[in-house]
């Protein structure tokens, strides 16, 4: 490879890495300006999504209700299957074992 080849390479490789930065700066200005104005609409991001300000506490109750029902869901699953390996142990002690 010569060097006149290499100042090429590494000319293209400068202007990728400067056009790469210009894109970051403006995707983060845009994102950035869309932010405020939803911010002046009085929306918040919550949970992945823009949502009204007055909503979150609605909505916050929700994710607190659902979750609350899958924790009782799991402990109501590790009973049922603590009652039935209970239950076979005692089928086993008394059908199967001497």
């Amino acid at each position: 490879m010569s060097k006149k080849e290499r100042k090429q390479e590494e000319e293209l490789i400068n202007q990728i890495r400067h056009f790469r930065q210009l894109f970051r700066d403006t995707l983060v200005e845009t994102l950035s300006k869309d932010r405020e104005k939803r911010h002046k609409k009085g929306k918040v991001f919550y949970e992945g999504f823009w949502v009204p300000q007055e909503k979150i506490s609605s909505i916050q109750k929700f994710f607190l209700k659902r979750g609350r029902i899958v924790f009782f869901e799991i402990h109501l699953l590790v009973i049922i299957l603590l009652l039935f390996v209970f239950f076979l142990w005692k089928l086993f002690g008394r059908l199967f074992l001497p």
